[in-house]
């Protein structure tokens, strides 16, 4: 008989977790690892999030996380190894971590599926929303033809920056975004007008009021040399975007936001690019 435990995983273990997420993924993990490894921990340690991992004679055959903001959860990095999938070990470690995000009393919970995870979730319920891409960004900055605005490279979160993101994403993330920055990601601004978060080449969140504050915070991220970002590909989303950048589409990175309970009040025409997928 199969049998596996499900567990939180110990600090040395973290490593291991990320290593299965990218063999889960069919990709090498990135020689930033160890950057990634500091993410992971610091999101238990500020208590944002919590990882659950499955095994099965000593070794993780799955993973899945789930991240508290006030009353909003949201999942990310669910993950069985290949060899190992059909035997409902991803779906039991979903239900545990729903278990944990009930505990937390939390009203609403949202999630970015791959294909091979939406069923599992249409299954407790959850509803498709919108499509996330990954995009190359350009090697150069683009000429934007338009006037340019000061942005600003600070290591310190703006009051006006952290009303913003709450006022686009409807709920507070202010431990997030203070933890991101304490770890060497840079914030890009213009001020009062919008921001980005740059690290690991990665430009994400970026929120902003107007197109031309983002364009022009994407093109100092693109100096800055992030090389690639994701766009929630809805209704309100600004498509000049992509007249005004050569943006590649990354293979099979594509995922699909999903929800369930309480609606978010929140306001989509000021969510230019998320910060990731963390989907699973």
């Amino acid at each position: 008989m199969f049998k596996y435990t499900i567990r939180e995983p110990a600090d040395e273990e973290i490593s291991k977790c990320i290593n299965v997420l990218y063999s889960a993924f069919g990709r090498a993990p990135p020689a930033s690892i160890q950057e990634e490894e500091k993410i992971w921990k610091a999101l238990i340690k500020w208590k944002i999030g919590k990882f659950l991992i499955s095994e099965e004679k000593g070794k993780i055959i799955g993973v899945g996380g789930v991240f508290i903001f006030e009353k909003v959860s949201s999942f990310g990095y669910m993950v069985v190894l290949k060899e190992y999938r059909g035997r409902g070990v991803g779906t039991e470690i979903f239900r545990n971590l729903v278990g944990i995000a009930n505990k937390m009393n939390c009203e609403t919970m949202i999630l970015y599926a791959s294909k091979l995870g939406e069923p599992i979730y249409k299954k407790f319920g959850f509803k498709r929303r919108f499509y996330g891409v990954m995009y190359h960004l350009p090697i150069q900055p683009p000429k934007l033809g338009i006037a340019n605005k000061e942005v600003k490279v600070l290591n310190t979160v703006p009051d006006w920056v952290l009303a913003l993101d709450k006022k686009a994403m409807g709920f507070n993330r202010t431990n997030y975004l203070t933890m991101r920055i304490k770890l060497g990601a840079r914030i890009l601004i213009i001020e009062n007008e919008g921001y980005g978060l740059v690290a690991n080449k990665r430009l994400g969140p970026l929120i902003a009021t107007n197109l031309d504050a983002a364009s022009q915070i994407i093109n100092k991220s693109i100096a800055l040399e992030a090389d690639h970002m994701i766009i929630a590909k809805h209704q309100y989303f600004p498509k000049r975007i992509f007249e005004l950048f050569n943006l590649t589409e990354l293979e099979n990175r594509a995922s699909v936001k999903m929800i369930l309970g309480k609606d978010i009040n929140k306001e989509l025409d000021l969510l230019y690019i998320i910060g990731t997928f963390a989907k699973g």
